[in-house]
């Protein structure tokens, strides 16, 4: 209440009357009193400054495409291995003027034959242990010549590197009516196999004899006594076709 008399004495001022109602008393008084406003004094405010618009500049930002300079470093060039594996048997069955592999002349036909089994599985033929006229003219009591496929091993009691029990004495392997026949890929630890030219004998046993034919016997090429074999013709470009190893004694 006290506000709103303060506001209506304001009014009152403002239109040049003050009434006794302005002294807060809730009597009224008649008497009036003029009262003069005095002279308003105009208080001239600056204008606020003006600012001079700022002239629109074309701002032209530069877009900076960062760009990060991958360095891809590439994995080590790997060579793919080959997808030819080796059959184990043309690696281990080397053939030589010693015997096949680690099967050398002498040693005992069981252990032997077993040897080759496990790389060229059983037997194709096996004659059992026979009496030698009837397949040849071999020394001793008692033959057997045991086959897989072209490879042939032939085992009695009596050779050169043995006398009086059973061993393993001589093999041939190709046959030039069975060219390609298993099992492919047998050679010599020079690199002879079935197929290899008289020029690539030359360079493997340079100091081999290459014999032509005649009468009773096709060509042939000639290592030592223990290592030699059959060939198509004495040219550079013939071919093995067989080779021989140990004592062949007229049954291979």
């Amino acid at each position: 209440m006290a506000a709103m008399i303060r506001r209506t004495c304001a009014l009152l001022v403002l239109g040049g009357l003050v009434t006794s109602a302005c002294g807060g008393s809730d009597e009224t008084s008649a008497s009036t009193t003029e009262f003069t406003l005095p002279a308003l004094t105009t208080t001239t405010t600056a204008p606020a400054a003006t600012t001079s618009p700022v002239a629109a500049t074309s701002t032209t930002t530069a877009s900076t495409t960062s760009t990060t300079a991958t360095t891809t470093t590439s994995p080590p060039t790997t060579v793919a291995p080959s997808t030819t594996v080796a059959d184990p048997a043309t690696v281990e069955l080397l053939l030589s003027g010693d015997g096949i592999g680690t099967a050398g002349f002498g040693t005992e036909p069981e252990g032997t034959i077993q040897y080759i089994d496990s790389y060229l599985g059983a037997p194709s033929d096996d004659t059992g242990w026979i009496d030698p006229l009837t397949i040849g003219l071999c020394p001793g009591d008692e033959i057997r010549r045991v086959s897989w496929g072209v490879l042939t091993l032939l085992f009695g009691d009596v050779s050169d590197s043995v006398q009086g029990r059973r061993h393993f004495f001589g093999y041939s392997y190709g046959d030039q009516g069975e060219i390609g026949s298993e099992p492919i890929g047998l050679q010599t630890t020079r690199g002879v196999t079935i197929g290899s030219r008289v020029i690539d004998v030359r360079a493997a046993y340079p100091a081999v004899t290459i014999t032509p034919e005649d009468d009773f016997t096709a060509p042939f090429f000639f290592v030592n006594d223990s290592l030699r074999g059959f060939l198509t013709g004495v040219d550079d470009d013939a071919t093995v076709t067989a080779i021989f190893g140990g004592d062949d004694c007229g049954v291979i």
